[in-house]
């Protein structure tokens, strides 16, 4: 289980094992991480960093370039940033409101843009801040910003011009701008005020973007490292070379000449593919670089492994193996000598009559959850038939113990990482593989929650408890779903994994429709309580045994997905519930905040001008507008993905927090639309699970309460939100980065691409089949660029060598939901761009419908 876009939803099956290799380079020359590239002769000078004599003490770190002295420091050296103000100046502003306290987010493709909450809400956009205002601080640094007077904020262009037009009645003039372009839409206030006579105060906030400054860096959040290649100062006299990080969010940073191979200095061409990590030790407010070292060779740029590297270092995902020390706290060194003690089936209940089995990716070997469905006399206690479903998760805890080596590395790891090729374990793989993984035909220990209902899904009875299992049958998604497509068929042992304990694939498959039948009625329920579902496109890869991917398509979540996870939410919630009542003041629950509502307003109104009207004001409202776009059509898909992509843009992160002195109004899950909702099921690869685990055995009396205060669950959970969301990012980008190796493997490949936002120089496209989205540029071509209507006309010259009919200038309108086609061509390392191609006379017909006018003419054009 996991989340899409923070909304809880099914996790993709992954082709991982849960094999992990270290990162820890060496300094020979004759290993792949060598910090000196092969080839070349031993010297006797240089640094750490790939000369044969290392650095015997610290170099001192060196100035930056300053012109004939570069030794000493430059007197009265003008500042590029302002000097940060005290903690006690800050108070006062957040105080007085002119300053705020946030989290910064740097945009990934232009560094000068930086964004953070409005401090009024989510009525509000966000505050930017712009260039050198930035002031040295890195993404997610909680910082303190200034607000700019309002005369200094930017024209909302869209809503400025509405509100113009509905308020003036004469022409607006556009007057110059002050930012250094001649985009009208770039304009401030300011020029407004000198240009058109409108005053400070009519102009409403709606119509503008507050501006502010980064005054304080309250905590650094990001750690600094970075992945990026060396490259030589322009001037030679430089003690310092440059460190260019593949992440542009990064400064240069300059590194001292003694750290790096002399060689480098004489023959920097030999080390242009060569990827190196770097440490930011500080960033003066009189350089635009900050100083740095260098911390390890990771390898040549281009190869997989070494991008897999970099992905982990930029998103400080730990990867080193676990300790001795951690192994140690274990009960049992191997998995061989460990038998359930007596004791545990004294006081555990025992299901290993009952037919338990777990329902996973084909390639899984974590099984941190079972299940069992079976039909029962009184569900009620007054006689009333119905069901019993248990929901059975692995018992880490039993293993884990609070305190531990152990213990304290899970937390600070936070999560298991799911790479395409590679996971990054919470634990050690005698817990995830063998101990802890629910496998079939051993009896393993559980913590359950068992549920009885009526059989129109009515639950009537919570049961919550330590105890002891045995699965039958490790089946896969393929399995669940050939049941659920094929109940009448009777299914051989030869169709299916191995079964244990003499039971047959007719009972697993009756079980299996079992759960499915109440699976369907729950969810139905969800749905018509107002719970939200937003699905984006996932990839999923066929590896070779080298680990390179062979295939590629976009990952399908069916009904058997849908069936884990409708019981693995409701075994979540009712956790929830108990742990908060048994503890109000320490419980670990997760929120999912309500959308910025400026934000998805706005994406509403978007969608109903594409012909796709939503209604945002609820988490109901909206799933059901969405509903409307079901099918299972190529069409309906990208319709779907269309509207996906925009919605997903207002939701925020849903996250773990501690219940102490937190509102009963603060708990809502906005996504699933239920007052309570915590992470119980999967404690195998996330550590609040355990947590939770802990409080829930607790609230039992299996235990005292677990040790850890209100302040240090809030700040497990606050890790814990970091680490989920970095190794969420990292996915993303594990997954491109193998896309990229697939297209360079096969080569250009001609797609069709539906069109999801404009600008006036590129525009972003959907690539159907794959799901993937890749910005188009077009900056070189003629073209005209409405702003109102986000639409792009580009103007295609003459070409003699296209088809009759096609031969002379036209124009070609972009806008939201065009479909055009695009060349997915391989470019340097394993980057891919997609590229327009001039359309032919029959996609120009093409062009000239959007996927609403397919919708309406039943359209076959995408099949």
């Amino acid at each position: 289980m996991s989340e899409v876009a923070d909304l809880e939803t099914i996790e993709p099956p992954t082709s991982n094992s849960l094999k992990s290799t270290g990162f820890s380079g060496s300094a020979s020359d004759n290993t792949p991480n060598s910090l000196k590239p092969t080839g070349f002769s031993q010297t006797a000078t240089g640094g750490q960093f790939g000369a044969a004599a290392p650095v015997k003490s610290t170099p001192r770190k060196q100035l930056p370039f300053i012109k004939n002295d570069y030794n000493s420091p430059q007197k009265n050296q003008r500042k590029i940033f302002t000097e940060y103000i005290s903690k006690e100046e800050s108070d006062v502003g957040i105080k007085n409101g002119s300053m705020f306290r946030g989290v910064l987010r740097i945009n990934p493709k232009n560094y000068q843009e930086c964004f953070l909450d409005h401090p009024k809400g989510t009525g509000y956009s966000d505050v930017l801040v712009l260039g050198q205002n930035r002031n040295r601080a890195m993404q997610n640094d909680i910082v303190i910003v200034q607000l700019s007077p309002k005369e200094e904020w930017l024209v909302n262009y869209v809503e400025y011009v509405k509100w113009w037009g509905l308020n003036k009645k004469v022409e607006r003039k556009l007057g110059k701008t002050d930012n250094n372009t001649n985009k009208p839409e770039k304009r401030c206030l300011r020029n407004e005020i000198d240009d058109n006579g409108v005053t400070v105060d009519e102009v409403p906030e709606s119509c503008l973007i507050t501006i502010g400054s980064i005054v304080r860096i309250d905590e650094k959040k990001h750690f600094r490292v970075a992945a990026g290649k060396l490259q030589l100062m322009p001037n030679s006299a430089n003690p310092n070379v440059l460190f260019v990080a593949t992440d542009s969010r990064i400064p240069r940073i300059l590194i001292p000449k003694s750290e790096v191979d002399q060689e480098f200095l004489s023959r920097p061409k030999d080390f242009e593919k060569f990827l190196y990590t770097a440490k930011i030790i500080d960033w003066r407010a009189d350089s635009v670089y900050a100083d740095g070292q260098l911390i390890k060779l990771l390898g040549v740029s281009g190869e997989i492994d070494t991008e897999t590297e970099r992905i982990v270092y930029e998103h400080q995902i730990d990867h080193r193996e676990f300790t001795d020390e951690c192994i140690s706290s274990l009960p049992v060194s191997t998995a061989e000598q460990w038998t359930i003690p007596d004791s545990e089936f004294e006081y555990r209940r025992d299901f290993r009559n009952d037919i338990v089995f777990t329902i996973d990716p084909k390639t899984a070997r974590d099984l941190d959850d079972a299940l069992h469905a079976k039909h029962i006399d009184d569900c009620d206690g007054k006689g009333t038939p119905g069901v019993e479903i248990g929901v059975h998760i692995a018992d880490v805890t039993f293993f884990l113990k609070e305190g531990t080596e152990l213990d304290r590395w899970a937390s600070e790891r936070g999560n298991s990482t799911y790479l395409s090729q590679l996971v990054i374990p919470m634990l050690p793989r005698i817990l995830c593989e063998q101990l802890c993984s629910l496998n079939p035909g051993v009896d393993r220990l559980a913590f359950s929650t068992v549920f009885k209902m009526s059989y129109e899904g009515e639950l009537k009875d919570v049961w919550f408890g330590r105890s002891i299992i045995r699965s039958r049958v490790k089946l896969a998604y393929e399995h669940a779903q050939d049941f659920i497509e094929n109940p009448d068929k009777e299914f051989v042992a030869t169709e299916l994994p191995d079964i244990s304990d003499g039971n047959t694939p007719s009972e697993i498959k009756e079980k299996t429709l079992m759960l499915h039948r109440v699976a369907q009625i729950l969810r139905k329920k969800r749905e018509d309580s107002g719970a939200l579902r937003i699905e984006l496109p996932k990839l999923k890869f066929v590896m070779d045994e080298a680990k390179r991917p062979q295939g590629v398509s976009i990952y399908e979540i069916k009904d058997s997905n849908k069936l884990v996870e409708e019981f693995m939410l409701l075994a979540n919630m009712e956790v929830a519930k108990k742990i908060e009542s048994s503890f109000p003041d320490k419980a670990l629950l997760r929120n999912h905040p309500p959308p910025k509502e400026k934000m998805i307003k706005d994406v509403a109104d978007q969608c109903a001008r594409i012909g796709f009207p939503l209604d945002g004001k609820t988490s109901g409202m909206l799933s059901t507008s969405l509903r409307k776009y079901q099918g299972n059509s190529r069409l309906f898909m990208c319709i779907r993905q269309v509207i996906s992509s925009l919605t997903i843009k207002p939701m925020q992160q849903a996250k773990y927090f501690c219940t102490f002195e937190m509102a009963p109004s603060f708990f809502h899950h906005y996504a699933l639309n239920v007052d309570h909702y915590t992470h119980f099921t999967s404690p195998i690869r996330r550590y609040p699970d355990v947590i939770v685990h802990r409080q829930l055995a607790a609230s039992l009396g299996y235990n005292e309460n677990c040790n850890r205060g209100a302040e240090e669950i809030q700040n497990i959970c606050t890790r814990c939100n970091e680490s989920k969301q970095a190794s969420k990012e990292a996915s993303e980008e594990s997954a491109m980065l193998y896309f990229g190796v697939f297209i360079h493997s096969t080569g250009r490949m001609t797609c069709q691409a539906v069109v999801l936002g404009v600008l006036d120089s590129s525009f972003d496209v959907l690539v159907v089949e794959y799901g993937v989205v890749k910005r188009v540029y077009v900056d070189k071509m003629k073209r005209e660029f409405n702003k109102q209507s986000d639409q792009l006309t580009l103007f295609w010259p003459a070409d003699p060598n296209a088809e009759t009919g096609n031969k002379d200038e036209f124009s070609t309108l972009i806008q939201i939901c065009s479909v055009i086609s695009v060349i997915l061509t391989p470019v340097k390392d394993f980057d891919v761009n997609a590229v327009m191609l001039r359309p032919s006379l029959e996609q120009r017909k093409i062009l000239g419908s959007t996927l609403k006018d397919m919708m309406e003419t039943d359209s076959k054009i995408l099949e």
